[in-house]
């Protein structure tokens, strides 16, 4: 009887309060932050949101009521005029939504990314048309590549201009006054892989509304979505990098739309992981060679597959003839991740293929000292393995391409790091470990 009275008592409270509208920030559990006002607030969420998927996001617009001292609770998601989707490798056929009532599609990628692979901008540019939102482009890192790359670079960005709204390129780290103009006033979703610099860009988008010519420091990574809140009407959503957008039943038309030479020859391709770009035995490759209305394009490819082969031989040490699969490489190297001066004494082995302080690599082989692949990922270690009489080894994986090797350890590793990747299943098992007793 006590509880009935007290969910009247609440039910009352809410018809009486009075409602205000506002934006979801982010979702931490039950709870959200919301702007109201200008000013962000935390607010309840009822269960009966919690539990259906996709029913709230960041960027929806919603009613809140105030129930008591300065909390709020929410009372009603508002119609969306747009939603932003990608879908789920997990599951087939399921879609994740990312973001809620978005104007304007920014994706990021670093400018070694697209000298060696194509697809994440293609995919991007599907996903804001089936939203019925703007997209645009930024080439970040774009001081760390060389110049003679820069300007072969430029050629494909020329055919991207061609089915988005706005090309950008330039450092993750300076404020681009034209792509400011471009979001100011919008709400824009930013998206990208991890480590392409989507959340200094983000921050540097602010600090030059704001006019705030400070040093920028590297942010850290983002681990959940959030809308950040920039002066004159601008909202900004930041989101956690993935590499794939796994979109459900791509028909011909929207293939045609962004990369139509490619689209209509991919099914004779024979590799199913093929980019189209650089592979002997690519039968697109083949194709584009031999169709003359299709030459201009094709040699735009031809000019990235020499990039990427230039940047291949470049990152052998010594001579192009070394051959590390039957030599030793001697050579000193800087980790991408961490920054540390990697050198070749203390290894215990004539092979340094990983950084000993934080365990990453980078993804120069197809086969182990080949210097052949033209990936370049970073490769992070997501697990140890034991070899035959007891020697450990890494397992590395590809941000970029998604590859698995094994290398082994060397003498000066950090055990710690070693040590926590190896419990790392203990601590989030699949099941409760008291259920051990019963088996």
């Amino acid at each position: 009887m006590k509880k009935k009275k007290s969910k009247e008592i609440n039910n009352a409270m809410e018809a009486n309060a009075k409602v205000f509208q506002a934006i979801v920030v982010n979702i931490i559990n039950k709870q959200v932050q919301v702007l109201l006002e200008n000013k962000i607030v935390p607010c309840l969420i009822p269960g009966s949101l919690v539990s259906h998927k996709n029913s709230l996001i960041v960027g929806d617009k919603v009613e809140i009521g105030l129930v008591g001292n300065e909390q709020y609770r929410l009372v009603k998601i508002l119609p969306r005029k747009t939603a932003f989707f990608r879908g789920d490798r997990r599951s087939q056929g399921e879609e994740i939504l990312v973001a809620a009532n978005v104007q304007y599609l920014l994706a990021i990628v670093p400018a070694d990314y697209l000298i060696n692979q194509a697809g994440y901008l293609e995919t991007a540019t599907i996903a804001a048309r089936r939203s019925g939102i703007k997209i645009g482009f930024y080439i970040s890192k774009w001081d760390l590549i060389g110049e003679r790359a820069q300007a072969l670079l430029r050629d494909k960005l020329t055919l991207y201009h061609g089915f988005a709204d706005a090309v950008f390129a330039g450092s993750a780290c300076e404020v681009n006054e034209e792509l400011i103009q471009t979001v100011k006033g919008k709400t824009t979703l930013v998206i990208g892989d991890r480590a392409c610099g989507k959340t200094t860009v983000l921050h540097c988008i602010i600090s030059g509304l704001q006019r705030n010519d400070t040093d920028h420091e590297k942010m850290p990574s983002t681990h959940a979505s959030q809308l950040h809140v920039g002066p004159e009407e601008t909202l900004l959503i930041d989101t956690p990098g993935f590499r794939d957008f796994a979109l459900n039943q791509i028909t011909e038309n929207e293939r045609n739309s962004v990369f139509p030479e490619i689209a209509q020859l991919t099914e004779i391709c024979h590799f199913s992981n093929c980019t189209h770009v650089h592979e002997e035995g690519c039968q697109v490759i083949e194709a584009l060679r031999t169709n003359s209305i299709r030459k201009e394009r094709y040699w735009a490819f031809q000019k990235m597959a020499e990039i990427a082969q230039e940047s291949s031989k470049a990152r052998k040490c010594g001579s192009p003839e070394v051959d590390y699969r039957h030599s030793a490489c001697a050579e000193s190297f800087l980790c991408k991740v961490c920054g540390s001066l990697v050198v070749p004494e203390g290894a215990g082995s004539q092979h340094r293929n990983h950084c000993p302080k934080c365990l990453s690599s980078v993804h120069v082989d197809d086969e182990p000292g080949d210097r052949s692949s033209l990936c370049n990922g970073i490769m992070d270690p997501v697990s140890v393995w034991v070899r035959k009489g007891g020697e450990w080894a890494i397992i590395h994986r590809c941000r970029l391409c998604g590859t698995l090797s094994s290398n082994r350890i060397a003498a000066d590793d950090n055990p710690m790091m070693l040590m926590s990747i190896a419990v790392k299943p203990l601590s989030m098992p699949p099941f409760p470990l008291n259920t051990l007793d019963s088996l």
